[in-house]
């Protein structure tokens, strides 16, 4: 199997756009390739649950957001009262969770990442209420509001 057959294949199960360049230089091949992905834009999924309990029973403490991020994107998301005082921020991204919950699917293997808030601000459990979340990525805003019942 030729080299081009093995990237043409590999190519049809990624399900990207390659581009490949050859260049004979001083009696040697020289390929480039580029690998454009397709339809791999970034989703927010949204929170998995709307209401925590942030009491350390291992049950509902921690607000979990999901996000389909086959771009690697950066992202980041902020908690805020209902006057917009900012509360917290989300423990950075990540692909691995310990309670139970699950993120759909994402687009590519290993895609599929989230946000999660302790229901904390500066080490302390907040009050009971509404807080609006706010997450921002390739240059969009997404928000919505979770509820700490204590």
């Amino acid at each position: 199997m030729k080299i081009i057959d093995v990237l043409r294949k590999e190519n049809e199960m990624r399900k990207e756009l390659l581009t490949v360049t050859a260049v004979v230089l001083a009696g040697m091949l020289l390929l480039t390739v580029v690998a454009r992905a397709q339809n791999l834009d970034f989703k927010f999924l949204g929170p998995i649950a709307r209401v925590i309990t942030p009491n350390g029973d291992g049950k509902n403490d921690i607000a979990i957001v999901c996000v389909d991020n086959p771009a690697f994107s950066d992202v980041q998301g902020k908690v805020y009262t209902l006057l917009g005082a900012e509360v917290s921020s989300f423990g950075p991204l990540t692909q691995s969770i310990t309670t139970g919950m699950n993120c759909p699917v994402g687009a590519i293997a290993g895609s599929s990442e989230y946000l999660t808030w302790d229901g904390r601000s500066s080490g302390n459990v907040v009050g009971s209420g509404i807080y609006v979340y706010r997450i921002q990525a390739e240059k969009r805003i997404y928000s919505g509001t979770i509820l700490v019942v204590r």
